[in-house]
């Protein structure tokens, strides 16, 4: 049991880390030429390793999320490309009155480009730049059936019917 525990625990840490970590944006205070201060807290149960990955004044590149944890994707780009990146700026661990289903860490961070996922409310995805740059599959993009899911994923409507 423990060492399907463990195999189980590194598993689920190499999804987050190619999926990046959900969170949602609290407050975003604009700047000029499209930067930003984007303060976020990150969502809770994940392994304690991967919230201390995050530290200040580190890189980090933020993207839009689903509230479902979809990727946004544009045309051929994927997250990484339609990504923002920045320098964490500043973290702070609430101890007392955390949330359900947060992690009680906001961090803020200064970002290059103020996508439109980038609200108040919005589920977002982070990354440290330690972290390794993964594609994820197109399935997890929004768009990915509008994009031809039946072109990978046919249905039984290809087969002629027999009479």
């Amino acid at each position: 049991m423990e060492r399907a525990s463990r195999i189980q625990n590194e598993t689920h840490k190499t999804f987050v880390k190619s999926r990046w970590m959900p969170g949602w944006v609290d407050e975003v205070v604009y700047g000029k030429f499209g930067r930003a201060k984007v303060t976020l807290t990150l969502f809770g149960g994940t392994d304690q390793s991967l919230y201390a990955d995050f530290r200040k004044d580190q890189n980090a590149t933020l993207a839009s999320s689903e509230n479902t944890l979809k990727h946004w994707a544009g045309g051929s780009a994927g997250t990484m490309q339609m990504a923002s990146r920045g320098s964490i700026l500043d973290i702070t661990k609430k101890q007392k009155n955390i949330p359900l289903g947060t992690s009680g860490i906001q961090l803020s961070l200064e970002t290059n480009l103020v996508t439109e996922g980038f609200r108040p409310g919005k589920v977002i995805r982070i990354r440290p730049a330690t972290w390794p740059v993964l594609e994820v599959p197109w399935e997890e993009y929004i768009n990915f059936k509008k994009d031809g899911i039946e072109k990978r994923f046919p249905t039984p409507d290809i087969f002629p019917e027999i009479r």
